[in-house]
Parts: structure tokens; C-alpha cells; sequence
């Protein structure tokens, strides 16, 4: 199976709001966070209709999908920092005592 896999979220907002599968998301090794669909006519269709301004979309769903990705993405960021976090705190047993 095909994906389609963009870090645009204009992009993946259109994709969400016309209910195209997102079928998951990754962040590379800079934190970017690229949102992958299956490709089909319908998706590489919305695709090249969005780079050429020609997709008409109901606006209150485009900002659904904008609001649920939005979610994803601060989730996705609070983990990543919260990992990041934990691994630089020493616990207690490698605390020293003064």
C-alpha cells in the first residue's frame, strides 16, 4: 500500500477535512512531524488541488481537522519533551548527599 506522507499541515489539514486515512504520523530526528496518508486518486487528486488553489473544502471542517492535528501535535512535542526531560533528571538513588 502507498502513502503519502507530508510535514505540510495545510496539506494534512485538507487531507483530514476530506476525510482521506491517515494511517499515521512520525517525527524524524529533528522533531518535524510528518503526517502519513494512503495514497489514492482521491488523495494525490486533493493533493495537486491544493498546490494549484483549486480544492473547495467546508470551512468548518477544515478547522476540525486543523484542531485535531493541532491536539496531535502538542501531545506528540509534550512527549517528546517530557522524555527528554525525564532522561536528565538523576532519580534519587544517583543524587549525592552534601
Amino acid at each position: 500500500m502507498k502513502t503519502t506522507r507530508t510535514k505540510d499541515f495545510g496539506l494534512a489539514a485538507l487531507l483530514v477535512s476530506k476525510d482521506a486515512k491517515m494511517t499515521g504520523y512520525t517525527t524524524d530526528e529533528l522533531g518535524t512531524l510528518w503526517f502519513e496518508f494512503t495514497t489514492d486518486e482521491a488523495v494525490a487528486a486533493l493533493e495537486e488541488g491544493f498546490y494549484r488553489n483549486t480544492v473547495d473544502v467546508r470551512i468548518q471542517d477544515y478547522i476540525a481537522a486543523q484542531k485535531m492535528l493541532k491536539s496531535l501535535i502538542f501531545e506528540t512535542k509534550r512527549n517528546i519533551y517530557e522524555q527528554r526531560i525525564s532522561r536528565t533528571i538523576p532519580s534519587s538513588k544517583d543524587s549525592f548527599a552534601l
